[in-house]
């Protein structure tokens, strides 16, 4: 999946999601579908507000979207903000709420947001677990506060209070293609909160795709990732820089005046391995494998231990 920023042009794509479910679910209490013209409209308060908004792209058609908006206009209320979120129905279960949100949340931290709130149309579990993964909690029951579809609907509020910003982590190899996209991948996996980055100093530009189908069979998605250059993160903070080949170790002393933990865990790179095609699918698998076991123990002894 293909992460971007929203445009005008997108409003047909987002109609055909969020159409779905005015016309068919109380997910949402809009009665009447939205129009193509009237959505462009929405999205244009949005971005002449400069508030984050973003699309996922699955062959060109778009499988999802969410964005941040004020939770109410009362001036006190500035730090609190509202996230929504939408994914077509045919995508459904397929961790894309996860990936968007992952993405949206980076763009969060970097404002002066104190308490974020998502309001849901209850039972619906899929998105009390997708929020409550991201550290949620539920803060109200309204009952029958809504009457769709000849029946009165209850809503739920989650909250989450941002208290401390989660760990910021960047890893690094020389093209950014395979094993930093792999650690990446793992590491974000097993806390969706975490703020993980990926990068090389001599990046391809691709994300390797015997890497992603290997990350694929390992169940962690990395289809949406990006292969970027180390050099627009170099003015950055970090909590951890973490290198994974040697090339990249010997090239990161720039790093050492904003990083609070700088730390080294090589692996050898899959992408030379030669032979037959089985062989070299056995190598991406053993240093997907190995690169799964020392990032899990990273996480557990060093990691996971903050508190959000």
């Amino acid at each position: 999946m293909k992460i971007r920023k929203a445009t005008l042009e997108d409003a047909k794509g987002i109609c055909n999601i969020y159409n779905y479910y005015v016309e068919n679910t109380a997910i949402t209490f809009e009665t009447t579908a939205v129009s193509e013209t009237g959505m462009q409209q929405r999205i244009k308060s949005f971005l002449d507000n400069a508030v984050p908004y973003y699309v996922g792209e699955i062959n060109g058609k778009i499988a999802g979207y969410c964005y941040l908006h004020n939770w109410n206009n009362r001036c006190a209320y500035s730090s609190t903000k509202e996230v929504t979120i939408y994914i077509d129905k045919d995508f459904q279960g397929k961790g894309l709420g996860t990936i968007l949100y992952q993405h949206l949340f980076k763009e969060i931290y970097k404002d002066d947001i104190h308490a974020l709130i998502a309001g849901i149309c209850i039972p619906n579990k899929s998105s009390v677990r997708l929020h409550e993964k991201f550290g949620f909690k539920q803060v109200s029951h309204m009952k029958e506060i809504g009457w769709k579809f000849d029946q009165w609907r209850d809503v739920g509020h989650w909250q989450l209070v941002i208290k401390q910003i989660p760990p910021k982590i960047l890893i690094l190899c020389t093209g950014n293609s395979c094993r930093s996209q792999m650690a990446h991948g793992f590491l974000q996996s097993f806390d969706p909160r975490l703020l993980v980055y990926s990068a090389g100093t001599n990046a391809s530009g691709r994300v390797n795709p015997k890497a992603i189908e290997v990350m694929q069979d390992a169940g962690v998605d990395i289809s949406h990732h990006t292969s970027d250059s180390v050099e627009q993160y170099m003015n950055d903070e970090w909590d951890y820089v973490i290198t994974v080949c040697g090339g990249a170790n010997e090239n990161c002393p720039a790093f050492s005046g904003k990083v609070k933990n700088r730390l080294h865990i090589g692996f050898d790179d899959p992408s030379e391995a030669t032979g037959t095609p089985g062989f070299i699918q056995s190598e991406y698998i053993r240093v997907r494998d190995e690169i799964k076991k020392a990032f899990y123990e990273l996480y557990t002894n060093k990691i996971k231990g903050y508190e959000y």
